[in-house]
């Protein structure tokens, strides 16, 4: 069974936000410091496969939230995997993607998911669940472009 649900485009935000570039590998290192006793429980890891160059200008705080958020639901929804996360930079934007090895953990994710669709949508992206049975989700928060980022 597949599935893939797109969540609304974001909604422009009228504030500005005056960020500094945040680098991606190490905020995913320190998210993954903070979620070690969880990973640990499940029997689980992650590997964290973000270039070390790679910086994205956005709140670091509302993104920290935002990855951690899916970081989490990639660990309560499973057990025994490897949680892969990786960022991409393409002419469409960015796409950081929370992604797993065979475990299919949708419903755990999408339950009391708003607030973290919410907080993407500030940040001017959105997020996308996709599901294929035996082959795992992947959880992937996108910023369309232009996006100033250091890839």
């Amino acid at each position: 069974m597949k599935s893939l649900i797109q969540l609304p485009h974001p909604i422009p935000s009228t504030q500005t936000v005056v960020t500094q570039p945040v680098p991606l590998h190490r905020l995913i290192d320190q998210l993954m410091v903070g979620l070690l006793p969880l990973v640990t429980g499940k029997k689980s890891f992650i590997i964290n496969d973000v270039d070390q160059t790679f910086q994205l200008q956005a709140d670091e705080d509302l993104l920290a939230y935002v990855l951690g958020n899916l970081l989490s639901g990639a660990i309560n929804g499973t057990e025994n995997v490897c949680i892969r996360v990786e960022a991409v930079c393409n002419k469409e934007g960015v796409h950081i993607r929370v992604r797993n090895n065979g475990s299919y953990f949708y419903s755990t994710v999408s339950n009391g998911f708003s607030h973290v669709v919410q907080a993407a949508r500030q940040l001017g992206g959105n997020i996308s669940i996709y599901n294929q049975h035996n082959e795992g989700t992947t959880l992937t928060f996108s910023m369309a472009a232009p996006v100033q980022t250091y890839c």
